[in-house]
């Protein structure tokens, strides 16, 4: 894990406002509480400050190695994945030629190669 510098008073600012307003829209009284607790002792004591920023960095770090695989299977499963099968199922199409209907698998072009067309290939 990489060693972020970080501010541990804003941390706790931060945690403190995030708790407000999740009480604000929830008015569960425990959130006000907690809010007031973690900002008056962050406030006061810059030891418990810095190990309030230490814990919420390393709850950050276990969740940022949780939610995205989360996230990414969930799109995967249920976007991706039957969006696929849908594709398959009704596209009469090969596109990339698997089923060798063909004797051989060489495509023929007619085209006019002019020298201008190597000047720049890509």
């Amino acid at each position: 894990m990489k060693s972020i510098k970080t501010d541990p008073i804003k941390t706790v600012l931060t945690i403190t406002v995030g708790f407000l307003v999740i009480y604000v829209f929830t008015e569960y009284q425990w959130l006000l509480y907690t809010s007031l607790i973690v900002g008056i002792l962050g406030l006061l004591s810059s030891r418990i400050a810095k190990v309030v920023d230490y814990l919420w960095m390393k709850l950050s770090y276990i969740l940022s190695l949780i939610v995205p695989n989360i996230l990414l299977t969930i799109i995967f499963y249920v976007f991706l994945f039957p969006i696929s099968m849908l594709s398959k199922l009704f596209s009469k199409k090969d596109p990339m030629d698997l089923k060798n209907s063909k004797q051989s698998l060489f495509k023929d072009v007619d085209k006019q190669f002019v020298p201008e067309s190597f000047d720049n290939p890509w």
